[in-house]
This record gives C-alpha cells, structure tokens and sequence, in this order.
C-alpha cells in the first residue's frame, strides 16, 4: 500500500496515512477528525538496482514545501 500525504484545511496539520489506492481520497485529518484535507505530491528518489553509477542522493538537500490538488483547487506551499 502507498503512503499518502494530507494536508488539513481546517487545523493546519500535515500527516501520513498509508491506505490502498482506492480510498486514498476518503481521508480525514488525524488531528481534528475533518473531512476537510488534501492530498499532497509527494516527492521521492529511487535508486535502480544493479546500477553501477555513483549517484548519491544523501548530498541533496531536503525538499521544501509541498505541492497538492484536491477539493478543486491545486496550489504549493
């Protein structure tokens, strides 16, 4: 199952559910119990195995921000 990122309209917090594809957009926030969240573009890197170069992706420095569409509207913080 995929990790999901969300962020919550009503308490401003942001968290993680890791839920099935299928009800990744039945969502409510953690925190305050709404139903008023987005989900979040969640930014990832994957190394593919076998790969003989020497990409480091330690040396990148962490993403800021977060970007996401739902509730019809789509922005970045």
């Amino acid at each position: 199952m995929p990790l999901y990122e969300y962020y919550c309209s009503d308490c401003k917090s942001k968290f993680e559910l890791l839920v099935s594809h299928q009800h990744a957009d039945d969502a409510v926030c953690m925190k305050c119990q709404s139903e008023n969240v987005r989900r979040l573009l969640s930014v990832f890197a994957a190394q593919r195995s076998g790969s003989n170069d020497d990409t480091s992706y330690g040396d990148l420095p962490p993403a800021i921000g977060g970007c996401g569409c739902g509730g019809g509207s789509c922005g970045c913080h």
